[in-house]
């Protein structure tokens, strides 16, 4: 069937979509669909399955000890409950990469994203934000609407970049283009711009060094550090334009509207039980003196959608260095293979997980990356694969456009 034939990419699709989706009216029937997905991919794609075991176990250590903190957390019919919500999202995230190459993956991406926005436009949900009310759609935030729309941009860019990309592919890279514009403008999100239009002259870079060899690349890395070398001398002065900037340009707030707060908070945490933390979501959802002094701290009564707003302090307070050793040594490890991919064997769709791995490696520090039921554990742990992969000539090969002929009888497999 040529639904079978299809089914990661369709999969893929409506796992995107619904894990961005954050409207809690449909939030039962969401999870039913993504489990019925992943069951299919199951009967069908068993052997990714078993990839996903075997090989890249060491990069869901981490969520596993979050589901074993259970033994240990106070409150553990929650740590296991949330902590197996978790384990089974990053799950997803490395088998959707498991059945389909990048090319498709970003082709996927974008298609789903495009069609979100659109979703979001249409449904019309509006949140608040210091400049007044804006556009949040079917996300929970106006962060996480420009987050999408720089996603999209980023996508929609790679397509364009990469050859042999289907006529409706590339026709719809051109609209996103004016989509995220109009997106990134409406949801006032100083940050998303940035990064949005930084990560695009960034993956344009890396798409225009693809015709430099290896040693012109790594060459061109370590003369561009040496002839910047001088400019560390101006480290303060940077700082204190940086300082300049952020608080007085952007009004953004010195306490990061309320983080470094909440990282105070979250060290002392630690430093109670730094080896094996709290266990799970234990610290927001729990019923001890810490978490009601947290949650009158930040006037909240349910504790299941908040968080430290730092990836590694939360992993910290959740799992201690147990947890935190296990990601880190996992970033170190994917940072490692994504840079070598990138001076070795360049391409615009390795070079796109490579720069998206790296954006969610910095928002770490000031934000949440990975959670039960995000598209943002999805597109991690596909990055995350993604840099260990290695092109094949006869992969390089079925990505060519078919004969005409063979056209015309229907390719066995997708082709784009």
């Amino acid at each position: 069937m040529v639904l079978l034939a299809y089914l990661p990419e369709i999969a893929a699709f409506v796992l995107l979509m619904a894990m961005a989706t954050q409207v809690p009216q449909i939030g039962a029937i969401l999870i039913l669909l993504e489990l019925g997905l992943v069951g299919l991919l199951f009967i069908f794609r068993t052997t990714a399955f078993i990839d996903v075991v075997k090989r890249w176990w060491w990069l869901l250590l981490m969520p596993l000890i979050a589901t074993l903190s259970g033994l240990w957390s106070d409150v553990p019919m929650i740590s296991f409950r949330y902590g197996a919500q978790y384990l089974f999202t990053c799950v997803v995230g490395v088998l959707i990469a498991c059945t389909m190459s990048p090319r498709r993956y970003i082709a996927t991406l974008m298609v789903a994203l495009f069609v979100f926005c659109l979703l979001c436009i249409a449904y019309g949900r509006q949140g608040t934000s210091a400049d007044g009310m804006v556009l949040i759609g079917l996300t929970g935030s106006k962060n996480q609407m420009a987050y999408a729309a720089q996603v999209l941009l980023m996508a929609a860019l790679a397509v364009l970049l990469m050859r042999n990309m289907a006529a409706p592919l590339r026709g719809i890279a051109f609209l996103s283009l004016p989509l995220c514009l109009y997106l990134l403008a409406g949801t006032n999100s100083a940050t998303a711009v940035l990064m949005a239009f930084g990560s695009s002259a960034v993956l344009l870079g890396l798409w225009w060094s693809q015709r430099l060899p290896p040693g012109g690349r790594l060459g061109a890395l370590i003369g561009t550090a040496v002839i910047f070398s001088p400019l560390t001398l101006l480290i303060p002065e940077a700082i204190e334009f940086t300082n300049h900037f952020v608080f007085d340009t952007l009004g953004k707030d010195p306490t990061l509207t309320g983080r470094t707060i909440l990282w105070a908070h979250a060290d002392a945490l630690i430093a109670e039980r730094p080896l094996l933390g709290y266990g799970y979501q234990a610290i927001w959802m729990g019923e001890s003196s810490e978490t009601i002094g947290l949650k009158r701290l930040v006037d909240i009564e349910d504790g299941r959608q908040f968080h430290f707003h730092h990836a590694f302090r939360i992993i910290a307070v959740d799992t201690g260095l147990f947890g935190l050793l296990a990601f880190s040594g996992a970033l170190v490890a994917v940072g490692w293979a994504g840079l070598k991919q990138l001076l070795l064997r360049p391409a615009v769709e390795t070079s796109f997980f490579f720069l998206l791995f790296t954006l969610m490696v910095m928002r770490g520090f000031t934000d949440a990356i990975i959670g039960p039921f995000s598209v943002h554990t999805l597109l991690f742990f596909g990055a995350c694969v993604y840099a260990f992969w290695k092109l094949e000539p006869a992969a390089e090969q079925a990505m060519q456009p078919a004969p005409r002929a063979r056209r015309r009888r229907g390719p066995a497999t997708p082709a784009y």
